[in-house]
């Protein structure tokens, strides 16, 4: 298990990283290639490590929470990773269905997009971090 948690973990942390590059560095390589071919992609890609980190901060919350015994600073920070992460597939999942049923973006839709393009990288980040130092705590 400390396996698959490692790899998990590596591969949510990496994806984070590489969604916060195409989120800064598209505007470079539009005139070349349009970004939104390599955004739809992506999106699949997102939907399935928002998903695994949604299951993963569930379980954290769940097993800190049967603790009575956690410290206080612990218990705030799962707290706050668990509500972050709920807020990304309530904004993430109603964008990306009207993206793809090939409704136009409204402003509204692109300040929710735009939430998400700060939000993803922090959520999928942190979680593939916990996941990777959990695995090396066995």
């Amino acid at each position: 298990m400390p396996g698959i948690k490692k790899a998990a973990g590596a591969a949510l942390f990496g994806y984070a990283v590489l969604y916060t590059l195409q989120a800064i560095f598209s505007g470079l390589y539009a005139g070349v290639f349009p970004p939104q071919q390599v955004w739809d992609v992506m999106n699949y890609c997102t939907a399935m490590g928002v998903l695994v980190s949604v299951a993963v901060v569930c379980a954290h919350k769940r097993s800190v929470g049967r603790s009575g015994d956690a410290p206080a600073g612990q218990y705030m920070a799962v707290q706050a990773a668990f509500y972050a992460t709920l807020a990304l597939p309530i904004l993430y999942f109603p964008l990306w269905f009207s993206l793809l049923m090939g409704e136009s973006a409204s402003e509204a839709q692109n300040t929710g997009w735009l939430l998400v393009s700060f939000l993803n990288p922090l959520v999928l980040g942190s979680t593939g971090a916990f996941l990777w130092k959990s695995a090396r705590r066995g």
